[in-house]
């Protein structure tokens, strides 16, 4: 099945259709979506055991702890190249063209740094943004008391959540314009909100594309995965330890590695596709 027609490529069924078409496609594409879907989930538990670690041997976390900044900066790295070999990629798959790994790294590797710095001032002025208006409701309930204080927060809630959206969009526009263009991080941005002005709607809709493609996703790795591990479970209960850990390696770990590419790409490939049907007509 080819890409769909550029009438087709806007609606948020076709873009999902060709999101998954591509990923399902383009195995080439799985590890680069594998490291962005990592990069766009992940958990913080076990801070528990660590701070207990920090008390019982601090010399063990002092050796560790430079280790760790290195594994984090690395993955750092390997996270926006991911996203770069993506972009990149996905507009080679919509043309039916091919990306090989070697292809994928190179081109991730060419826009890593560009993609880091929009990142960087992207959080930036998200966490701007929010404090300042944090600063305006407890201002407003210092000054007038605790009906202000609430008053202001909601309004401030409601001034935020399509603030910070748009402040979404505004970025997913520019790494694209960055990787076709390669244009530097200002210049991406400048170009991007010029792009998203009169094109909420589109980044609406690719919101919607991208959540409803994720939830998808996630329900056909449950209806997988979750047979499997009822099966290393019950096989746990008469097999031996390792034996029932070895094969949930076996069985789990492929279908765990194939689901979170497919996350990363569907979350990635939504705005690329979406940006480049809008730029094609």
């Amino acid at each position: 099945m080819g890409p769909p027609s550029k009438e087709e490529s806007v609606s948020i069924l076709a873009i999902i259709q060709e999101a998954l078409r591509i990923g399902r496609g383009y195995r080439s594409l799985w590890l680069f979506g594998f490291l962005v879907g990592l990069g766009s989930g992940g958990g913080s538990g076990g801070r528990g055991e660590q701070s207990a670690a920090q008390v019982a041997h601090p010399e063990l976390v002092l050796t560790l702890l430079p280790i760790g900044i290195v594994i984090v900066l690395a993955f750092v790295v390997l996270k926006f190249v991911s996203t770069g070999a993506l972009i990149d990629g996905v507009k080679r798959a919509r043309s039916n063209g091919s990306l090989t790994l070697r292809d994928g790294f190179r081109e991730g590797w060419a826009h890593w740094g560009v993609l880091l710095r929009i990142a960087l001032l992207y959080l930036a002025a998200s966490a701007a943004s929010v404090l300042l208006l944090v600063g305006v409701a407890f201002l407003a309930g210092q000054l007038f008391g605790r009906p202000a204080l609430i008053g202001a927060a909601a309004v401030c809630v409601v001034v935020a959540i399509p603030w910070l959206v748009t402040l979404y969009m505004w970025q997913a526009f520019a790494e694209r314009i960055a990787v076709f263009e390669n244009r530097h991080a200002l210049d991406a941005i400048r170009k991007a909100r010029l792009f998203l002005h009169g094109r909420v709607q589109l980044g609406l809709r690719l919101l919607v594309a991208g959540f409803l493609g994720l939830l998808f996703v996630c329900l056909l790795g449950l209806v997988v995965i979750g047979p499997l591990a009822a099966v290393v479970i019950g096989l746990a209960r008469v097999w031996d330890g390792t034996g029932a850990a070895m094969l949930g390696v076996v069985m789990l770990v492929p279908a765990v590695f194939v689901l979170i590419a497919m996350i990363g790409i569907m979350s990635s490939s939504v705005w690329t596709i979406g940006y480049l049907a809008e730029v094609e007509q």
